[in-house]
């Protein structure tokens, strides 16, 4: 998961073959230090 303020990979998860769409969490940024939206990137 790439966080969407700072652009860095923070996050590595594996999801389901049925989910559609990318994947959106809120989750702790270590470089932003604060909670932002981190997005499914490329692999």
């Amino acid at each position: 998961l790439q966080c969407q303020e700072c652009k860095q990979i923070n996050y590595f998860t594996k999801k389901s073959k049925e989910m559609e769409g990318k994947l959106k969490l809120k989750k702790f940024c270590k470089w932003c230090r604060k909670h932002t939206v981190h997005k499914e990137g490329k692999k």
